[in-house]
C-alpha cells in the first residue's frame, strides 16, 4: 500500500505469487512504465473493498492514475461470480463498476475486472499456465506434461491433493528444473511460455490497462 505510485495504470492481484508472476509478465510485454503491479491480498470481498478505500482515496493516486486494472482466480465456479465479487467490492468503495468481464469503463477512472483463466470457464492462474505449455509442447519434441501426469497416478493411490492443479504446474516447474515450488517464481526463471496464444486474452487486457 505504502510502495509509490510511478505510473498512469495500476494492477491488483490476489496474492503474492500473483504479484511477481504478473510483474515479470508486465516486464516481458515492456509496459513497467505504465503499469504498477500490487496485491491487494486474498479473495474475500471485504480484504479488496477496503484495500479500494484506502488506495484510491490517496492523494497520489487521484493525482496520477487514470486507469485501475484488478486479476483473480475464477477459483472452482464459473468466472462471473468471482466477477460480482469484484463488481460488489468497487461499487462498495464508490468505485464505477465495469458491466462486462474483461472490458473497461469510461474515464476519468477507466476500470476493468480479467478473472482467470479466460473470464469465462472455472480455474485459476496455474490453470491457464499449465494450458499454455500444453499448447507449445503440442509443438515440440519435448514433452513433460506426459511425464506430470504419470506422476501423479503413480501417487494418487497413496495421497492427495488439496489442490490439484496448483500441485500439478509445481510438478511441471520442477521438471523444468525450478525447485521453488511457487508460480512466481517460475515466471522469473522464464518457464512459463506467456507467447502461447492461450495468454491472448490476458495480455490485451494488459495493454489496454497499460494505454
Amino acid at each position: 500500500m505504502k510502495r509509490d505510485v510511478t505510473a498512469p495504470s495500476q494492477l491488483l492481484v490476489e496474492g503474492r505469487t500473483p504479484e511477481i508472476f504478473f510483474r515479470e509478465l508486465v516486464e516481458q510485454l515492456g509496459l513497467t512504465a505504465r503499469i504498477n503491479v500490487r496485491t491487494f491480498g486474498d479473495v474475500a470481498k471485504d480484504t479488496l473493498q477496503t484495500y479500494l478505500e484506502i488506495f484510491t482515496q490517496r492523494a497520489v493516486f487521484k493525482e496520477k492514475v487514470i486507469k485501475l486494472g484488478i486479476v483473480r482466480d475464477a477459483e472452482a465456479n464459473a468466472a462471473v461470480g468471482a466477477f460480482q465479487s469484484v463488481c460488489s467490492a468497487l461499487s462498495g468503495a464508490k468505485i464505477l463498476t465495469p458491466s462486462v468481464i474483461g472490458q473497461f469503463t469510461q474515464s476519468p477512472l477507466c476500470v476493468g475486472v480479467f478473472i482467470l483463466p479466460d473470464c469465462n470457464q472455472p480455474g485459476m492462474l496455474e490453470t491457464l499456465c499449465l494450458e499454455a505449455a500444453a499448447e507449445c509442447e503440442a509443438n515440440s519434441p519435448t514433452k513433460l506434461l506426459p511425464c506430470v501426469d504419470e506422476f501423479f497416478r503413480c501417487v494418487a493411490t497413496a495421497t492427495a491433493f488439496d489442490n490439484p492443479t496448483k500441485a500439478r504446474f509445481a510438478a511441471y516447474a520442477l521438471a523444468r528444473g525450478v525447485v521453488d515450488p511457487q508460480l512466481g517464481r517460475a515466471a522469473q526463471k522464464r518457464i512459463i511460455p506467456c507467447e502461447a496464444k492461450i495468454f491472448g486474452p490476458l495480455v490485451e487486457f494488459l495493454r489496454q490497462l497499460a494505454s
